[in-house]
C-alpha cells in the first residue's frame, strides 16, 4: 500500500493537529521571549496529549496519536542526538504495513537582549530548591525591558563543529537517518515583548513563522564557510540554506505542519525502517540510555476492506 493513497482527510487531519500545536508553542515563546528549549519541547508534546484518542474520519480510516516523555541524556549532563522523535505506523487489520521514523533535535532562536541560557545539570540537582532562590534580582525582574527577535538573533544552543554538531553527521553517517532541527521562533519576526507584561495581554495573530524544520545535512550546507564554534543568526538561515528553503513560504524550514502532514506522511522525508527491530531506530527509540528525551507516534489504520 502506497503512502499516496492515504485519504486527504487524514492528512487534512494531521495538518490541522500539528498546525494547532505549532501556534501553540510559537504564542508561548511570544509571550515569554526567554523561555528555555526543554520547556517548548513539554508544550509541544502536551499539547499532543490532549489529541491522544482514536480518531475514525470519513474515510473510515482511522488516526491516533500517542506521546511519551522520559527526559534525555541531557538531563543528566550530557549531549543528545534528538530531542523528539516521531514514529509514524501504516497499518491494515493491525498488521504493520510500513513505519517510518524522524528524528528532531530542537533549537530555540534568542531575542537579542539575551545571553545564553537553558536548563543545566545543577537545576536538575537541586530540584525544587532553585524556586527558593530565583536566578534573577528583584530589580532585574522589575525593572522595564525589552526583547526583540529580529534576524540578526541567534540560535545560540546552535554551535557549528562542537561535540553535538558533530555526533549529529556521524550518527547519520553511521545509520544512515537523517536528523533535522527543529527550530523554535516567535509567531512572526521581527517581533518584540515588553516585559514585566501589563495587564497579562494575550498574544494575537497568524503564526508566520513558529516551529519550522530544517534537514541537519542542508544546515550544514548553508553553515560550510562558517568557522568553528559559529552561532548562526535567523539571517544566516533565511538567505544561506539551499532550495527549497529559499522559497518564501519555506524560509528557515518547512512549517512543522507541513513536515508532518505532507512531506512525512507522503514518504519524501524521514527515514523508513526495515522493520520493529531496525538498528539504526532502535539505536533511538529503545535504549534508554540513547540520546532522546520525547517520542510522539501517529498511528493511521486503513479499514480491512481497503486493497
Amino acid at each position: 500500500m502506497a503512502a499516496s493513497l492515504i485519504p486527504i482527510d487524514v492528512r487534512e487531519w494531521l495538518f490541522e493537529v500539528f498546525a494547532d500545536c505549532n501556534k501553540r508553542v510559537a504564542s508561548k515563546m511570544t509571550r515569554i521571549p526567554t523561555v528555555h528549549e526543554t520547556s517548548l519541547d513539554l508544550s509541544m508534546i502536551e499539547h499532543l496529549s490532549q489529541v491522544a484518542v482514536p480518531v475514525r474520519l470519513p474515510s473510515d480510516w482511522t488516526v491516533r496519536l500517542d506521546t511519551h516523555y522520559l527526559g534525555g541524556a541531557r538531563h543528566w549532563g550530557t549531549w543528545e542526538i534528538a530531542d523528539i522523535g516521531i514514529l509514524f505506523l501504516l497499518r491494515r487489520a493491525g498488521e504493520v504495513i510500513r513505519s517510518k521514523v524522524a528524528v528532531l533535535q530542537s533549537k530555540r532562536l534568542y531575542p537579542v537582549e539575551q545571553d545564553y541560557e537553558e536548563d543545566e545539570p545543577i537545576d536538575y540537582y537541586r530540584g525544587f530548591g532553585r524556586l527558593w532562590e530565583p536566578r534573577e534580582s528583584f530589580l532585574r525582574v522589575t525593572s522595564e525591558r525589552e526583547f526583540h527577535f529580529k534576524q540578526r538573533s541567534r540560535y545560540k544552543a546552535l554551535v557549528v563543529s562542537d561535540h553535538q554538531y558533530v555526533a549529529i553527521q556521524e550518527y547519520e553517517n553511521r545509520h544512515g537517518i537523517p536528523v533535522y532541527y527543529l527550530l523554535y521562533h516567535p509567531l512572526r519576526i521581527p517581533s518584540v515583548r515588553k516585559l514585566p507584561l501589563s495587564g497579562g495581554r494575550s498574544v494575537r495573530g497568524k503564526c508566520k513563522v513558529g516551529c519550522r524544520i530544517v534537514p541537519a545535512q542542508a544546515l550544514r550546507d548553508a553553515l560550510s564557510t562558517r568557522e568553528r564554534a559559529y552561532t548562526p543568526s535567523y539571517g544566516d538561515l533565511k538567505f544561506l540554506l539551499p532550495p527549497p528553503f529559499d522559497e518564501r513560504q519555506y524560509e528557515v524550514g518547512w512549517p512543522l505542519e507541513t513536515f508532518v502532514a505532507d512531506l512525512l506522511i507522503q514518504c519524501e522525508e524521514g527515514y523508513v525502517a526495515s522493520g520493529p527491530y531496525d538498528e539504526g531506530i532502535n539505536a533511538v527509540f529503545t535504549e534508554r540510555n540513547a540520546p532522546i528525551s520525547a517520542a510522539i507516534s501517529v498511528t493511521i489504520d486503513a479499514p480491512e476492506t481497503f486493497g
